[in-house]
């Protein structure tokens, strides 16, 4: 029963994920169609990646406290309705920058919610010797959603500007049905009755900031998570102010999507290989050099497909460092410590479109990516030199993983 509610469970979030994907880039060419400034486009992204930073710690609180599938339920109900609600407006043009700022707002707080909750499940669910692989089909999951809602997104929104939210918002209803067959699950932190605290919100951050392995590689997935977001969002709008159709440029950001789906199927025998963190080194020396031949070589393509080799490398590493995060952690603080996870992961991403804009508009297309290849050559060169980095803890056995009891101590 267990893998199946995993299936059902990994089924919900991919149609989910495709939906996010499909706005996360219809929001910002639409707002590119109707303004023509780069800058303004980053703003809407900037509330997104906002809101799931905002709603990060409360979200992993939530997560343990209360049954994981309910708390997914009534987020998934929660944007069918908004979705909804934009697509109607998009469609008897009435829709205004407030209904486009609120969809991006109830998005990234609701998505917020649904990946932390949703990685906090996955252990109950799965065998612990097939954790890793579990994560490695989530990571699959995750640029399948992103290579169709790309694409789809980009396609739609051309065709008309409220399709992709009507599409999206149909999606929700599917992985709403979906959950509805998982069996309810048990809040694994503390009971219901009892009042909140300040340390409720922060035990996540409690718990990472004793353990260094942990503390530093979350550092380095923030800085190349904003290096990644700002590099995607030049790419994207030196395509479209450069006439790029839509259509087109979501089929380029989708190349993208490809390669991390190739390299999520990839990542169980990458792992035998890449062990320890010599993953997280090839990605950012990877994507140091690859960055450089965004800004240099020519073809409209090339940067979707050079983006993609670098999000071929990205799932080994993610998947290594998430199953040791995952295993380390007692199941009545995995919500939270994935919420801090996933807001690193939004930190970066939250700035990155306002940064990567206004580079855009103020230094251009290739000084804007030839400097962002010079500092993540830096930031390679300082996780090689790093003791932590180099000498990872070894990933805590089976039978030594917190049953949810108490908790497992550092290592």
């Amino acid at each position: 029963m267990a893998r199946k509610d995993f299936t059902l469970l990994w089924a919900s979030q991919a149609v989910s994920e495709f939906a996010y994907s499909t706005s996360l880039i219809a929001l910002p060419l639409l707002v590119l169609t109707i303004t023509g400034s780069p800058s303004q486009a980053g703003v809407i992204a900037f509330v997104d990646a906002v809101a799931m930073l905002l709603a990060g710690l409360p979200a992993g609180a939530v997560a343990d406290r209360y049954d994981r599938r309910s708390v997914m339920l009534w987020c998934e109900g929660v944007l069918v309705a908004v979705f909804g609600v934009a697509a109607l407006s998009l469609w008897v043009e009435v829709a205004s920058l407030p209904v486009l700022v609120l969809l991006a707002l109830v998005s990234g707080a609701a998505t917020a919610v649904l990946l932390a909750t949703g990685a906090a499940m996955v252990p109950a669910l799965v065998p612990r010797e097939e954790l890793s692989g579990a994560v490695a089909m989530n990571s699959a999951r995750t640029y399948a959603g992103q290579l169709v809602g790309t694409s789809a997104g980009g396609f739609l929104q051309a065709m008309r500007n409220a399709l992709p939210f009507a599409l999206g918002g149909v999606a929700h209803a599917i992985s709403f049905v979906l959950l509805l067959f998982i069996k309810p699950q048990p809040p694994a932190g503390r009971k219901e009755g009892r009042g909140w605290s300040a340390r409720d919100l922060v035990d996540g951050i409690r718990w990472i900031s004793g353990r260094p392995f942990l503390r530093l590689g979350l550092l380095y997935a923030t800085v190349t998570n904003f290096f990644y977001g700002a590099v995607y969002f030049v790419v994207i709008a030196s395509a479209k102010t450069s006439g790029m159709s839509s259509g087109l440029v979501g089929v380029m950001a989708a190349l993208l999507g490809v390669g991390g789906l190739l390299g999520a199927l990839a990542a169980p025998r990458l792992q035998r290989v890449l062990t320890g963190s010599r993953p997280i080194f090839l990605v950012l020396w990877l994507f140091a050099v690859l960055t450089a031949g965004i800004a240099l070589l020519p073809g409209s393509y090339t940067p979707g497909i050079l983006l993609g080799v670098t999000a071929f490398t990205a799932p080994t590493a993610s998947a290594y460092f998430t199953t040791y995060q995952l295993l380390l952690t007692p199941d009545t603080h995995r919500g939270r410590v994935m919420s801090v996870a996933n807001i690193c992961s939004a930190g970066g991403a939250a700035i990155a479109p306002l940064a990567g804009g206004a580079a855009f508009d103020l230094c251009g297309r290739p000084a804007t990516l030839l400097a962002c290849s010079a500092l993540l050559g830096l930031i390679a060169l300082s996780a090689v030199l790093s003791p932590v980095m180099r000498r990872p803890p070894e990933a805590p056995a089976v039978e030594e993983v917190g049953d949810g009891t108490g908790p497992v101590p550092a290592r």
